[in-house]
């Protein structure tokens, strides 16, 4: 294969598509825009359903060891009204193989159905089955699965993913979702009124938006004037920039002059109308959400992110830096669907009998065999306010969770059928803010991390009696922004200070020792979320700014990365929580893709 797919020189189709020039490459791309931008004419084109009306369109592809060259899946799935299910699969594949691919999109009940009476959703399936049953070296689609229920969707697109790694194909898809675009694809072309906005990197056009339009492609932005930055942020910016939710944060201030004037949670973003009370002036922004409400009048502070995320984006989204961890497998497995919502797991533990106990934001607590069976559930005891995000297991199998937006610590009894909670909302000597990570020491006393500008790690008994306070809010040694992960050893407290990019060591009576500092300063850490002492006596880290794991050993010193920012297997999409059990098996909380990841060592 070519180094491109197809060449379009000054490509136009009427008045859908109008001077058209690109290259298109090997691998995911995406196409992006909104009903009527042209999406489905330019696959038209590529398939040569339809012939351009000026310009020249060259294809770079061949069949190499594919069956054939091109499959096509078209909006409204091309599907055969004479032929059952199974028999579509049968006419591009041979026939011991036609179960697996029903099983993969749950289709074995509907085999002798006809299209005719499948729902849309199962349609949707039968036609991107059947594409990749084909073995087709390049794959279009348009938006697919677009009418499947979003409970199911991600687990289909793990399978096409899966599909393209092991079988070297190409998939060049049409949506009109940004977020199939962050997840899914490599490369963007964006489309507005049959014209190119934008054709290159989805990072790059996530993270350095040239314009309000463009930054709009990829969804939610706060794109901000040099004045406005000053004045809302209190940064100083040469330029117009976009600002994604993920950099702004909102912290709550009794002095601030920024008033709520509404707020609105959507999950993973919330967006919240602000007035500054000296000018009068309202303007909404978009950010990640800390809980799931601000009360109307609240007086806040917009707190950016900035300089840490971009020098993760900035720096690429290459292999792992420095020797790499040997892996011998990779498993993975999503979380069950919770209604119609697909939610993603956050922080994990090892129970007693090796089992993962996984944090997720549908509010449950999930215990898995170590093959990833899902052994027993339960929810939290509310979630409304937001989900918890740490955990850890006593040696009687309770269950200890920091209940971050209900500012207490829950003890579960490893059933899950009764709890005690100690803590409340406050800053004082047993109160809390957002506690965020838990871990314990050999005595079963307690350490809870939290943030929200009272930054700091609490030790209590296993019980919940208050015994000292470390750290504070700051970037001092000993002081922390988000101190995500906690780990015990040997009488020492091992800290990921995630904002602050940094490992902290201290006592476990609170003496603060050193920042763990490799002596490779090309090593740096890109937003550690949470860390894990292994059987060994050495660590794992997991960055949530880098998409990868970190071996360590005691001192700091690097041993070895896994990982990179990505949604194929062994890729990793901003995660959160790590766990690593006594048989040399990493378990990832891969919350951007939606999934758990287990990575078996030699």
């Amino acid at each position: 294969m070519s180094n491109h797919l197809w060449q379009l020189e000054n490509l136009g189709l009427g008045q859908r598509l109008r001077d058209v020039t690109l290259n298109i490459e090997p691998g995911v791309t995406a196409i992006l825009g909104q009903s009527g931008a042209g999406k489905t004419s330019l696959l038209n084109l590529l398939v040569q359903f339809e012939r351009p009306d000026a310009g020249k369109i060259t294809a770079g592809f061949d069949r190499g060891t594919h069956r054939i060259p091109l499959f096509w899946v078209p909006a409204d799935d091309g599907l055969w009204p004479h032929l059952t299910v199974s028999e579509h699969i049968g006419a591009v594949i041979s026939k011991d193989k036609i179960e697996y691919w029903l099983e993969q999109f749950d289709l074995t009940a509907r085999r002798a159905s006809r299209p005719d009476t499948l729902s849309a959703g199962e349609q949707a399936r039968l036609s991107v089955a059947r594409a990749l049953a084909a073995d087709a070296a390049v794959l279009v689609m348009d938006e697919p699965l677009v009418h499947v229920d979003p409970a199911r969707i991600g687990k289909y697109w793990q399978t096409i993913r899966r599909h393209l790694a092991t079988n070297g194909a190409s998939l060049v898809f049409a949506t009109h979702a940004p977020r199939s675009v962050l997840a899914e694809a490599r490369r963007v072309i964006c489309l507005q009124d049959g014209r190119v906005l934008y054709n290159g990197d989805v990072e790059e056009l996530y993270w350095r938006a040239a314009s309000p339009e463009l930054a709009a492609c990829l969804g939610e932005a706060n794109w901000l004037e040099p004045d406005a930055a000053r004045l809302w942020l209190q940064r100083e910016e040469k330029t117009a920039r976009c600002f994604r939710p993920e950099q702004i944060s909102v912290q709550l201030d009794g002095q601030s002059p920024f008033v709520v004037e509404s707020a609105r949670f959507q999950g993973v973003v919330a967006e919240v109308e602000v007035r500054h009370e000296p000018t009068g002036t309202v303007r909404t922004f978009y950010h990640r959400p800390s809980a799931n409400h601000l009360a109307r009048g609240a007086r806040i502070l917009l707190k950016t992110l900035l300089c840490l995320l971009l020098c993760v984006h900035l720096a690429g989204c290459g292999g792992p830096a420095g020797p790499a961890i040997s892996v011998i497998a990779v498993h993975a497995w999503p979380a069950p669907p919770e209604d119609v919502l697909q939610p993603a797991p956050r922080s994990l533990a090892i129970d007693n009998q090796g089992n993962v106990v996984a944090l997720d934001t549908g509010g449950r607590v999930l215990v898995y065999a170590p093959d990833g069976t899902l052994v027993r559930q339960w929810h939290m005891p509310a979630n409304k306010n937001g989900n918890p995000e740490g955990v850890c297991v006593l040696h009687d199998g309770r269950i200890v969770i920091g209940d971050t937006h209900y500012h207490r610590v829950v003890i579960f009894a490893p059933d899950g059928k009764s709890y005690k909670t100690f803590g409340k909302e406050g800053r004082g000597p047993g109160e809390f803010i957002y506690p965020v990570a838990v871990t314990k020491d050999a005595q079963e006393n307690l350490y809870v991390a939290e943030y929200g500008s009272n930054d700091r790690v609490q030790k209590f008994t296993s019980d919940g009696r208050y015994l000292l306070t470390f750290g504070s809010f700051g970037t001092g040694p000993g002081q922390f922004q988000r101190p995500s992960g906690l780990a015990w050893h040997d009488g020492k407290i091992y800290a990921a200070d995630a904002f602050n990019n940094r490992i902290q060591v201290f006592t476990d009576d609170g003496k603060f020792l050193k920042v763990l500092d490799s002596t490779d300063h090309t090593l740096s850490l890109q937003l550690p979320y949470d860390l894990k002492i292994a059987a060994d006596n050495t660590f794992y880290a997991v960055e949530y700014g880098a998409g990868r794991v970190t071996h360590f050993d005691l001192n700091g010193n690097v041993l070895g990365r896994y990982g990179t920012t990505g949604t194929g297997l062994g890729q990793f999409n901003t995660p959160w929580g790590i766990a690593v059990d006594s048989q040399k098996r990493i378990y990832v909380g891969d919350t951007g893709n939606r999934r758990i990841e287990e990575l078996q060592m030699p």
